[in-house]
């Protein structure tokens, strides 16, 4: 039937696929401004109970955290806030080292610090990428375009990603309570 019933079919499959693609934007969407809105919750609760000490650190480091990945990584990048959201992650970085540098029985850990402060350094590298309008060397667009490589391009999503990925490894390996 030279796939008469598949090409029948291949519109509906495309509106469906379609439709089911902007209600999982939408829902993800929902999700984060609700897991953002918990967070905040969390962390006033944390200062208010048991002051800026460790726990409170960690958790704020890792909020900002999120929402430096959700700002840059998006097809449309706002540098104005790409920017704002990576001060205010620099910031928290800084004072979380402080933190544990003054506080050395509260054990947050060098690996969790030195993986926020690679984030730090990778997310300040895209962001100079987009604000700089740099291209990708023939070099690096063969990385990008490899598959798995794109973690090992500086300034790339791929690399924010890697590095995101493993701070929150870092975290889950004991620097949260």
């Amino acid at each position: 039937d030279k796939m008469a019933k598949g090409k029948a079919l291949h519109p509906k499959l495309v509106a469906a696929w379609t439709s089911f693609a902007n209600a999982d934007t939408t829902l993800r969407s929902s999700i984060d401004v609700l897991q953002d809105m918990l967070a905040v919750e969390e962390i006033v609760n944390i200062e208010s109970t048991e002051g800026r000490k460790a726990r409170y650190h960690i958790q704020a480091l890792m909020m900002h955290a999120k929402r430096l990945v959700r700002v840059q990584n998006t097809d449309k990048p706002d540098l104005k806030k790409i920017t704002e959201t990576l001060g205010e992650y620099e910031a928290m970085t800084t004072a979380t080292e402080t933190y544990a540098n003054e506080n050395k029985d509260d054990k947050i850990g060098s690996s969790f610090i030195n993986s926020a402060k690679t984030f730090l350094i990778t997310s300040k590298q895209l962001m100079r990428r987009v604000r700089d309008k740099v291209p990708y060397s023939t070099g690096e667009e063969m990385i990008l375009n490899s598959g798995g490589g794109a973690w090992m391009v500086e300034g790339s999503p791929g690399r924010l990603m890697h590095d995101y990925n493993q701070l929150v490894d870092s975290y889950n390996r004991g620097a949260r309570f």
